[in-house]
């Protein structure tokens, strides 16, 4: 129940985005091209970009002062999050056909696997809390930050709502290459429970079969390589689209870290801040942390399921008494292995692994003390300023 709901969820909000440009067939449970949902999904994914673009800067009366390079990292967050969403419907016009394909694909393939029954609870918690409840906590979060660090009587609500409205396509779609993996990842652990149950029947004397190791051995290797050539599939069509909103991850994260510093800092000289901003920031940090912990999780899970399958194919090999078919069959596989190791590089620039994920965290705290260094120069020039100022000024007395 979990898995098509977290599913549905994402769909929806994909289709409330103009993420999925298609009518959805109920009948034949796919979906349908149809031309009048092609520039409607495309001019309202262009809308979001250009709300954000007109409202989602920060204006320049606050609550508390703007510190550092704050200006810059907004401006330089905004310019992502929009040109993503430009990226996202060019992409989407024109190769129209393969997103059609790889969503009915994904509708088909986590029908299957509800129909089955052998998802953990665990595996459909992670679902939910990838696609369901972190993307309504990230987005409720620059809402309630928004609120708190601008006056109500400067804002509307509306206005709130849509200040970090293009964060919600980019979520939706990275998410769906999200989804898209995590169906390719249960796959690949069937087929590897497949194999190892193959081992115990090859082992087993006197096993009565209806297929003959080596024709299951083939069938396995059949469906592998078909895993192998969907998981192929997707990556040019998100690869590009999931580098920037990694970009932007690591922008938040950093900014994140560097603007509690400095709440801390600011605190030390005595300028108060609304203590809520520390809770919330703390959360943005953790809820952030936690999304890009699980990207990175979900795509090496692919590269050692596939390694755990080379495993599994090896132990086959090294069974006596099998036909020439058989050892055929495991020379096969191995080389399509060896070929086609399902390693998740992001547009030929990096591998999503958790290499990655502590190059991000080592970059993210080389930059968090760069940057606090001249945000700590910059505040003690500026208060060293206004003492000699004040000093300089000549003393009059009244009489």
């Amino acid at each position: 129940m979990l898995l098509l709901f977290s599913l549905y969820f994402n769909l929806l909000l994909s289709y409330a985005a103009g993420l999925v440009p298609f009518r959805y067939n109920f009948r034949k449970r796919r979906f349908d091209t149809c031309k009048p949902f092609v520039p409607v999904a495309t001019i309202l994914l262009l809308l979001f970009a250009a709300v954000q673009y007109r409202l989602g800067r920060l204006p320049e009366r606050m609550k508390i002062p703007k510190v550092g390079m704050q200006d810059i990292i907004h401006a330089v967050e905004n310019l992502v999050l929009n040109g993503n969403c430009v990226l996202i419907a060019v992409q989407q016009l024109l190769f129209l056909e393969t997103y059609r394909q790889l969503l009915t694909d994904l509708l088909t393939g986590v029908r299957a696997l509800a129909r089955r029954t052998t998802v953990a609870l665990g595996e459909q918690v992670q679902l939910l809390v990838q696609l369901v409840l972190l993307p309504c906590a990230t987005y409720t979060l620059h809402v309630s930050v928004y609120i708190t660090l601008i006056e109500w009587a400067e804002i509307s609500i509306v206005q709130a709502v849509l200040f970090m409205v293009s964060l919600i396509p980019n979520i939706a779609h990275v998410n769906n290459f999200y989804a898209l993996l995590f169906v390719q990842r249960l796959t690949l652990g069937e087929i590897n429970d497949m194999l190892a149950d193959l081992w115990t029947i090859c082992i087993r004397p006197g096993a009565n079969e209806l297929l003959p190791p080596s024709s299951r051995l083939q069938l396995h290797l059949q469906q592998y390589q078909q895993c192998a050539g969907s998981v192929q599939k997707i990556l040019p069509y998100y690869s590009l689209s999931v580098a920037l909103y990694l970009l932007i991850l690591f922008q938040e994260l950093m900014s994140k870290f560097f603007y509690q510093f400095t709440h801390f800092y600011t605190l030390s000289l005595g300028n108060p801040s609304p203590h809520i901003l520390e809770a919330m920031g703390t959360m943005m940090i953790l809820v952030y942390g936690m999304y890009t912990a699980q990207l990175i999780a979900e795509c090496y899970a692919i590269s050692e399921k596939s390694q755990k399958i080379k495993s599994t194919v090896h132990r086959l090999s090294l069974i006596p008494g099998q036909d020439r078919y058989f050892h055929a069959t495991i020379n096969t596989f191995l080389l399509s292995l060896n070929h086609s190791m399902l390693k998740i590089n992001i547009a030929g620039m990096f591998t999503m692994d958790f290499e990655l994920l502590t190059g991000m965290l080592a970059a993210i705290s080389n930059f968090v003390v760069l940057l606090m260094q001249f945000h700590i120069d910059y505040s003690k020039s500026k208060i060293s300023y206004w003492h000699g100022n004040n000093s300089s000024k000549p003393l009059t007395v009244r009489s």
